[in-house]
Protein backbone atom coordinates (compact mmCIF):
# COMPACT_ATOMS: atom_id res chain seq x y z
CA UNK A 1 0.00 0.00 0.00
CA UNK A 2 1.34 3.68 -0.97
CA UNK A 3 1.42 4.91 2.23
CA UNK A 4 1.13 8.83 1.04
CA UNK A 5 -1.44 8.00 -0.99
CA UNK A 6 -3.42 6.45 2.04
CA UNK A 7 -2.71 9.64 4.02
CA UNK A 8 -3.52 12.02 1.18
CA UNK A 9 -6.76 10.43 0.47
CA UNK A 10 -8.94 11.84 3.12
CA UNK A 11 -7.66 14.91 2.94
CA UNK A 12 -8.66 15.16 -0.98
CA UNK A 13 -11.53 13.84 0.10
CA UNK A 14 -12.39 17.01 2.78
CA UNK A 15 -10.95 19.77 0.56
CA UNK A 16 -12.92 18.41 -2.53
CA UNK A 17 -16.34 17.70 -0.91
CA UNK A 18 -16.62 20.26 1.69
CA UNK A 19 -14.61 23.09 -0.75
CA UNK A 20 -15.28 25.15 -3.50
CA UNK A 21 -17.35 23.00 -6.11
CA UNK A 22 -17.64 19.98 -4.40
CA UNK A 23 -19.18 21.93 -1.48
CA UNK A 24 -21.46 23.90 -3.90
CA UNK A 25 -22.34 20.93 -6.08
CA UNK A 26 -22.81 18.54 -3.54
CA UNK A 27 -20.21 15.60 -5.14
CA UNK A 28 -18.78 12.63 -3.55
CA UNK A 29 -15.23 10.97 -4.14
CA UNK A 30 -15.96 7.09 -3.99
CA UNK A 31 -12.26 6.32 -5.74
CA UNK A 32 -9.33 7.88 -5.29
CA UNK A 33 -5.75 6.38 -6.58
CA UNK A 34 -2.69 7.14 -7.89
CA UNK A 35 -3.20 9.06 -11.44
CA UNK A 36 -7.20 7.74 -10.69
CA UNK A 37 -10.28 9.55 -9.39
CA UNK A 38 -14.09 8.56 -9.40
CA UNK A 39 -17.11 10.79 -8.30
CA UNK A 40 -20.81 10.61 -7.91
CA UNK A 41 -23.04 13.65 -8.33
CA UNK A 42 -26.73 13.42 -7.20
CA UNK A 43 -29.24 14.88 -9.21
CA UNK A 44 -29.77 18.42 -7.92
CA UNK A 45 -32.90 20.73 -9.09
CA UNK A 46 -30.95 23.71 -8.35
CA UNK A 47 -28.65 23.44 -11.47
CA UNK A 48 -31.21 22.27 -13.71
CA UNK A 49 -29.91 24.14 -17.23
CA UNK A 50 -33.59 23.77 -18.80
CA UNK A 51 -36.75 24.05 -16.69
CA UNK A 52 -38.80 22.06 -18.93
CA UNK A 53 -36.95 18.82 -19.40
CA UNK A 54 -34.88 18.70 -15.68
CA UNK A 55 -31.82 18.44 -17.62
CA UNK A 56 -28.78 19.37 -15.63
CA UNK A 57 -26.84 22.50 -17.04
CA UNK A 58 -24.16 21.61 -19.34
CA UNK A 59 -21.56 23.67 -17.07
CA UNK A 60 -22.06 21.13 -14.39
CA UNK A 61 -20.63 18.37 -16.36
CA UNK A 62 -17.71 20.58 -17.19
CA UNK A 63 -16.85 21.55 -13.09
CA UNK A 64 -17.88 17.70 -12.69
CA UNK A 65 -15.02 16.59 -14.81
CA UNK A 66 -12.54 19.46 -14.67
CA UNK A 67 -12.74 18.75 -10.39
CA UNK A 68 -12.23 14.84 -11.10
CA UNK A 69 -9.44 15.60 -13.68
CA UNK A 70 -7.50 17.70 -11.47
CA UNK A 71 -8.63 15.51 -8.43
CA UNK A 72 -6.25 12.83 -10.20
CA UNK A 73 -3.88 15.19 -11.53
CA UNK A 74 -3.12 15.75 -7.68
CA UNK A 75 -2.34 12.23 -6.58
CA UNK A 76 0.53 11.95 -9.19
CA UNK A 77 2.34 14.62 -7.23
CA UNK A 78 5.82 13.68 -5.78
CA UNK A 79 6.13 16.80 -3.67
CA UNK A 80 3.86 19.54 -2.77
CA UNK A 81 2.75 21.68 -5.77
CA UNK A 82 -0.53 22.77 -7.31
CA UNK A 83 -2.25 21.64 -10.73
CA UNK A 84 -4.32 24.47 -12.56
CA UNK A 85 -6.18 23.18 -15.45
CA UNK A 86 -4.05 24.40 -18.68
CA UNK A 87 -6.43 22.91 -21.13
CA UNK A 88 -9.98 21.27 -21.03
CA UNK A 89 -11.57 19.76 -24.20
CA UNK A 90 -14.94 18.36 -23.75
CA UNK A 91 -17.08 16.75 -26.43
CA UNK A 92 -20.77 16.35 -25.19
CA UNK A 93 -22.44 13.09 -26.58
CA UNK A 94 -25.94 13.36 -25.00
CA UNK A 95 -27.90 15.22 -22.55
CA UNK A 96 -27.79 13.92 -18.95
CA UNK A 97 -31.37 12.41 -18.14
CA UNK A 98 -33.21 14.46 -15.52
CA UNK A 99 -33.59 12.86 -12.22
CA UNK A 100 -30.68 10.34 -11.97
CA UNK A 101 -27.40 10.78 -10.86
CA UNK A 102 -23.97 11.11 -12.63
CA UNK A 103 -20.69 9.63 -12.57
CA UNK A 104 -17.43 10.85 -13.39
CA UNK A 105 -14.15 9.07 -13.51
CA UNK A 106 -10.68 10.11 -14.90
CA UNK A 107 -7.33 8.78 -15.71
CA UNK A 108 -3.56 10.69 -15.87
CA UNK A 109 -2.19 8.88 -18.85
CA UNK A 110 0.52 10.75 -19.38
CA UNK A 111 2.79 12.58 -16.19
CA UNK A 112 5.95 14.95 -17.47
CA UNK A 113 8.17 17.08 -15.66
CA UNK A 114 5.57 19.85 -15.91
CA UNK A 115 2.16 18.71 -17.39
CA UNK A 116 -0.04 16.01 -16.64
CA UNK A 117 -2.56 14.78 -19.27
CA UNK A 118 -5.77 12.98 -17.95
CA UNK A 119 -9.06 11.59 -19.51
CA UNK A 120 -12.40 12.15 -18.11
CA UNK A 121 -15.73 10.95 -18.81
CA UNK A 122 -19.34 11.42 -17.40
CA UNK A 123 -22.32 8.86 -17.86
CA UNK A 124 -25.19 7.92 -15.75
CA UNK A 125 -26.58 3.89 -15.95
CA UNK A 126 -24.16 2.46 -18.84
CA UNK A 127 -20.08 3.57 -18.24
CA UNK A 128 -19.89 2.62 -22.17
CA UNK A 129 -22.74 5.40 -23.34
CA UNK A 130 -20.89 8.60 -21.92
CA UNK A 131 -23.08 11.53 -21.61
CA UNK A 132 -19.19 13.64 -22.05
CA UNK A 133 -15.99 12.61 -22.27
CA UNK A 134 -12.58 14.93 -21.70
CA UNK A 135 -8.75 15.47 -22.41
CA UNK A 136 -7.50 17.98 -19.81
CA UNK A 137 -3.76 19.64 -19.52
CA UNK A 138 -2.79 20.01 -15.59
CA UNK A 139 0.15 22.24 -14.89
CA UNK A 140 2.62 21.20 -12.08
CA UNK A 141 3.26 24.46 -9.97
CA UNK A 142 5.81 24.49 -7.00
CA UNK A 143 7.09 28.12 -6.55
CA UNK A 144 7.52 30.02 -3.89
CA UNK A 145 5.15 32.61 -4.77
CA UNK A 146 2.34 29.64 -4.85
CA UNK A 147 2.65 27.78 -1.76
CA UNK A 148 1.02 24.15 -1.52
CA UNK A 149 1.03 24.42 2.40
CA UNK A 150 0.08 28.37 2.46
CA UNK A 151 -2.83 27.43 0.16
CA UNK A 152 -3.79 24.36 2.48
CA UNK A 153 -3.74 26.31 5.48
CA UNK A 154 -6.09 28.81 4.40
CA UNK A 155 -8.59 26.23 3.39
CA UNK A 156 -8.41 24.47 6.63
CA UNK A 157 -8.96 27.54 8.15
CA UNK A 158 -11.72 28.88 5.94
CA UNK A 159 -13.41 25.57 6.63
CA UNK A 160 -12.96 25.52 10.50
CA UNK A 161 -13.93 29.38 10.81
CA UNK A 162 -16.73 29.17 8.17
CA UNK A 163 -17.45 31.58 5.23
CA UNK A 164 -17.36 34.56 7.23
CA UNK A 165 -13.54 34.39 7.87
CA UNK A 166 -13.01 33.78 4.09
CA UNK A 167 -15.10 37.35 3.37
CA UNK A 168 -12.45 38.94 6.12
CA UNK A 169 -9.80 37.73 4.41
CA UNK A 170 -10.34 38.75 1.41
CA UNK A 171 -11.16 41.77 2.03
CA UNK A 172 -7.36 42.37 3.46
Amino acid sequence: MDLKLAIFKPMLKLAMERTGHGAALGFELTKVGRGEVEMTFPYKAEVVGNPITGVVHGGVIVSLLDTCCGSAAITTLTKAAITPTMDLRLDYMHPAAPHEPIYVSAKVYRNTSNVIFCRGSAWQEDRENPIAHCVATFMKVDTPSISFMNIVRRRFNRLIRGDKAFEQEADK
